[in-house]
């Protein structure tokens, strides 16, 4: 469940709309550098947000752990798919 904590990251700086592959991926980058957590799936969870505009827009929408944790089950299960030793 840490490394799904990290993924209440992606919107650790909320972003106003759906975010980019790459915005997604860089604010998993930067949430997991200030946590000390794995950023292995960050990639992934950016080309996932990149195909998905719902996605994206539900993980832009996360900013704190407590948010993660009232996520949708289609957003936890996308986060869980990249980072699977979670």
């Amino acid at each position: 469940m840490k490394k799904l904590s990290l993924a209440g990251f992606i919107a650790a700086a909320a972003l106003a709309g759906p975010a980019l592959a790459n915005e997604t991926e860089e604010n998993c980058k930067a949430y997991a550098e200030a946590n000390g957590s794995d950023a292995s799936g960050c990639p992934c969870l950016g080309e996932a947000a990149d195909a998905d505009p719902a996605l994206a827009s539900a993980l832009a929408a996360i900013s704190s752990p407590e948010e993660l944790e009232a996520a949708s089950d289609e957003t936890k299960a996308a986060i869980a798919a990249c980072f699977p030793e979670a």
